[in-house]
Formats: structure tokens, C-alpha cells, sequence
């Protein structure tokens, strides 16, 4: 779906990937990413109120605003374990500070995997020293391995701008596949650059995209425990980056684009989805009204498996806004399909009823072929207003059940 393109790492940063047994089967399952030198930093983290060990420690430490290294594993979450979670999360990265030579507090940590089950912190401890030792600038697709779980292709965006004729990298790297709809965050992310920036500005640009890239997608409807996306930037480009400076704009868009770009990975990865799509409610009242409206059809289950057999079956469509919480003319609204290429626009439902334009088994043919294709859009259009809201989704299929229903065995 996404052609190779080349990964650009950040000047000053290192990566790394491998086995440490936490995991059934024999793959990566502990990664570890490190600034040669202090990073400004910033996060931004689940809403769930059930925080994991990692995301309660690592909150408390970037509000110094500075890390170093962010070490991460896959396979268990370190989430619902009381005290006892946040003792062994803190014994691994005391491990990993000794055998950096750096500061405990400037270490970050992330987890994802199995709720509940006992921490393996002496596993972790023991594989720390190889962990360092493969440390490398190019440990870019190690480290990616190292941090998925039901994921089954790595994501990873990049971009290389020039500001004042100097070259800037931004690096930018997810995972997730399932209890996808972040609200604040994603599952896991991670983003680095070697442009300088104080925290204030870090803090400022995820506050700026994190809205309207990871905010507007859902896999399934459900918020992890674990969800933290961190941005890194060590300066190691001399490059100077502030709205007040030049290159801005620039840099703000390549982060959008690359923060864009893993989201619309991860829906398009989700737990068995054969494609992906828009929701897109314009003309409300509010914002807040388009986005429940939004939210509630992206999240439908019974649109989702009818997408997944190309099934144009709007009566869900309205059923699903209807719910939304929002009030609103059902004989002022209407429903459009957009096929990926933006060529292709059919209108299924008018001013509370089916449109006289879809009529008979052909016009159900041609709507059914858009919905084949990925990246397609459902258009639900009120007159009330001009706000608007778009939600990034995927089809629901009996392969997602498959795996959920095996996750623990």
C-alpha cells in the first residue's frame, strides 16, 4: 500500500532491537532509542484512566522537559499491576541509566502487550547490556520490530528538509493494530529530529497536529492503557526551530505529514482489516457535533462488517448518526460516497430518504465497488451549520475476532 520510501534517522540518535524472551514466540520484544546527547522533549498520553507503569513514571519525568533514551518493550503492557508494576518498570530503567552512564530521570519508557501479567524485569535487566552493545544508527527497522505486536508491517515515516540550507531529519515510528482510538495519543509513537527546539515548542507542534492525525482514527472503539506518543529533538542539524524562526511552517508540515502517515498506517494495519476509509460530516452546527457524529458512524460495527463485504448499506450509516447524541433535521441530512481518486461521487441518501439518484441493481454495483477499494469516503452532510469533522476507519471482519479471541494463548 505505501511504496518503500528511504528512512531518514535524525542525526545524534541511535536504535536498537532484540530478543529478550518476553515474548512466546522467538522475535524482538525489547527496543531502545538514544540521543547521543540531552533531547528537548514532550508526550502526550492516554486518557484512560487505568494509566500503565511506564506512562505514570514517564509523565512524572518529562515534565523536566529533557530525555535522553526511551526504552520500550512488547509483549506486557505493565498495566494493572498496582505498585508492583511502577517497582519492576523502575528497576529497568535504573539497569539501563547504570549502564548508559546517564541520569534514571532521563530515560522514558513505554510497554504494550498482555494487561495483568507479571512484569518481566529481570529478563529485561539481563538483556540490557546487548541491548546498548547493538545500539546504531541504522537499528531503525530493529527497534520497529522490537515494539509490535499484532502489527504485521513495520511503520515508519520520514522526512529530510532544508532550512537555511541546512539539512533537517525528522524521524517518526508506530505500532498498533488493535484497541485503537487514542484520544490524545496513539498506541505507541514515536518522533525525533535533530532540529534544536525548546520544549514549549515541541509541546506546541503536538498540540497543533496530534488533533487532527492520531485523534481521527479508530480501529475498534477502545483506548489502551498504554497509548504515549513522545517527540524528541537534540539539535544535532544546528538548525533552530520556533514559529518565530525561519522554516517553521516547513518543518510544522513534515511533522504533519509523517504524523498523518503512521496514523493512516495503523488503521490500514488493524487487526484482520482488508481496507480503510473516511468519515466526513460537514455542515453542522458545532465541531463538537460533527465530531460525535463522526465518531459514532466510524465506530459502527454493523457498517464496518458491511464494508468489509462492500455492502452499501446506508440505512447503517443513518442509524449510526442518528445515535450520536447530536440534534439535528433528519430531512436536511444526506449521505454521499467519494471513491479514493475523488472521481467517483454518488449520491445514496437526500433529505431523509433515498436518493432518486440511487435507484436499481446498477447504481448498488457501482456504490459497492467503491467500498471495495481503500481509502474511499462516506459523506454525511447536515444544514446546520458550517463545521465539520473527518474520522479515518477500517472494515471489521471475522479475522479480528480470530485474533482477539487468541491474543492471551
Amino acid at each position: 500500500m505505501w511504496s518503500a520510501k528511504p528512512i531518514y534517522p535524525p542525526k545524534g540518535f541511535l536504535f536498537s532491537g532484540i530478543i529478550a524472551g518476553i515474548k512466546k514466540k522467538h522475535k524482538n520484544d525489547l527496543g531502545l532509542i538514544l540521543s547521543q546527547k540531552p533531547a528537548s522533549a514532550s508526550a502526550v498520553f492516554t486518557t484512560n484512566v487505568f494509566l500503565a507503569a511506564p506512562v505514570l513514571i514517564s509523565k512524572q519525568r518529562i515534565k523536566a522537559g529533557t530525555a535522553q533514551a526511551i526504552l520500550v518493550n512488547s509483549g506486557n503492557a505493565n498495566a494493572g499491576l498496582g505498585n508492583e508494576g511502577i517497582v519492576s518498570a523502575k528497576k529497568t530503567s535504573k539497569a539501563l541509566a547504570q549502564k548508559l552512564g546517564i541520569k534514571e530521570s532521563m530515560i522514558l519508557l513505554a510497554s504494550t502487550g498482555v494487561i495483568g501479567e507479571k512484569f518481566p524485569a529481570e529478563k529485561i535487566k539481563n538483556a540490557i547490556p546487548k541491548l546498548v552493545q547493538n545500539l546504531n544508527p541504522d537499528g531503525v527497522l530493529e527497534f520497529t520490530r522490537a515494539i509490535m505486536t499484532t502489527d504485521t508491517r513495520e511503520k515508519i515515516s520520514s522526512r529530510k528538509i532544508q532550512i537555511q540550507g541546512k539539512d533537517v531529519r525528522i524521524l517518526g515510528i508506530t505500532k498498533g493494530a488493535g484497541m485503537i482510538q487514542p484520544k490524545m495519543a496513539t498506541m505507541l509513537g514515536f518522533l525525533m529530529t535533530d532540529a534544536e527546539a525548546s520544549p514549549d515548542t515541541l509541546n506546541q507542534l503536538l498540540k497543533q497536529i496530534v488533533p487532527h492525525t492520531f485523534n481521527r482514527i479508530t480501529i475498534d472503539g477502545d483506548t489502551s492503557t498504554n497509548d504515549s506518543l513522545f517527540l524528541l529533538a537534540n539539535g544535532a542539524s544546528k538548525v533552530k526551530i520556533a514559529p518565530d524562526k525561519p522554516g517553521w511552517n516547513s518543518f510544522r508540515n513534515a511533522l504533519y505529514q509523517i504524523c498523518l502517515e503512521l496514523a493512516t498506517m495503523m488503521v490500514a494495519d488493524g487487526e484482520g482489516v482488508t481496507r480503510y476509509f473516511y468519515v466526513q460530516v460537514n455542515g453542522a452546527k458545532s465541531k463538537s457535533d460533527a465530531e460525535k457524529i463522526a465518531r459514532q458512524i466510524a465506530n459502527s460495527p454493523l457498517l464496518k462488517t458491511a464494508i468489509s463485504a462492500s455492502d452499501p448499506n446506508w440505512g447503517r450509516i443513518i442509524a449510526a448518526a442518528g445515535i450520536a447524541g447530536v440534534k439535528f433535521n433528519p430531512n436536511h441530512a444526506s449521505v454521499f460516497l467519494l471513491s479514493p481518486n475523488g472521481k467517483n461521487r454518488m449520491e445514496i441518501f437526500k433529505h431523509g430518504a433515498r436518493s432518486k439518484k440511487y435507484r436499481g441493481l446498477k447504481q448498488e454495483k457501482r456504490a459497492s465497488k467503491i467500498l471495495s477499494k481503500n481509502g474511499f469516503k462516506i459523506i454525511f452532510h447536515l444544514e446546520s451549520g458550517k463545521e465539520s469533522f473527518e474520522m479515518i476507519s477500517c472494515d471489521l471482519t471475522e479475522q479480528y475476532v480470530r485474533i482477539n479471541a487468541s491474543y492471551r494463548t
